[in-house]
């Protein structure tokens, strides 16, 4: 039987998902093709995780009223990769985000679930239609599920049994929230079972995938340019110049005194100091 704990902690991430209709960013700094859990969960506290997590922060902060910005681990098949998930922007703004962020890392695709599609929320750029997944008949379904004194190793490695290939685990401590996107059935009733056996807390939300990119790494980028230009044109915004720029690729990088001292002030006297003639007379 659930402890009450666990319980509470899952009605109050239920309050936070119903009380307004938002979108899940789910991207990946990660562009090996393949990589084990454990090198995936190794991957945490890499600077490449720290970086990219840091730029999500700072465009998420920027263009979103409360974001919320999460590592996490993402299944891909018979591997992971380490990823993360962004909460807390709503819309078109949310795809903006995704799109932004999928660059930036150069990866295929960016994926964004939107709790509420109105047409005004579908990307600004019509050239890329044809590199989106997503049913326009909104039948699609993230699936949340929570899970008390569990390890992200083992999830996936559950989530694999029940015949799951792609989904997000997001850990803390003893408690992982995994999030599966499905748009058929034949998925839906693996994410229950699957639920089912590892005991967890199930949530399923109503709405719209948007799988934005192409299996063409250096195509996908053309598309995403595209895109975003698209939107930048239309809200009068200008993010992605900053992609490039030395405040975003430092972000992560551990704080440092600003006047490093020298070496005659640092090494011990007699070891490793530089020789210094006597003064003259």
């Amino acid at each position: 039987m659930p402890s009450i704990p666990r319980i509470l902690a899952y009605f109050l991430l239920s309050a936070s998902l119903s009380s307004a209709a938002q979108s899940f960013v789910f991207a990946s700094p990660n562009t090996r093709e393949h990589m084990s859990d454990e090198a995936a969960i190794a991957s945490r506290d890499t600077f490449e995780q720290r970086n990219f997590l840091a730029v999500a922060r700072y465009l998420a902060g920027r263009l979103c009223p409360a974001p919320k910005v999460e590592s996490s681990e993402g299944l891909d098949g018979p591997g992971a990769e380490n990823s993360l998930l962004i909460s807390g922007c709503q819309g078109r703004r949310a795809i903006y985000v995704g799109e932004l962020i999928a660059r930036y890392g150069h990866q295929k695709w960016a994926l964004i679930f939107d709790s509420q599609t109105p047409d005004s929320q579908t990307p600004d750029s019509q050239t890329s239609n044809d590199s989106q997944i997503s049913n326009s008949g909104g039948s699609e379904t993230l699936f949340i599920i929570a899970l008390a004194n569990a390890d992200s190793r083992n999830v996936l490695e559950q989530m694999r049994r029940h015949g799951l290939t792609e989904g997000a685990v997001v850990s803390s401590e003893n408690r992982v929230i995994v999030y599966v996107w499905a748009t058929d059935p034949a998925t839906g009733e693996s994410v229950r079972a699957f639920a089912k056996t590892a005991h967890g807390d199930l949530r399923e939300i109503r709405g719209k995938g948007f799988l934005i990119g192409d299996q063409d790494r250096a195509r996908a980028q053309r598309i995403l340019d595209i895109d975003i230009a698209a939107y930048e044109r239309r809200h009068k915004v200008a993010f992605s110049r900053e992609l490039w720029s030395k405040k975003l690729r430092d972000m992560g990088l551990p704080i440092t005194s600003k006047t490093p001292s020298s070496p005659a002030k640092t090494a011990p006297a007699g070891r490793d100091a530089p020789s210094v003639p006597p003064s003259p007379p």
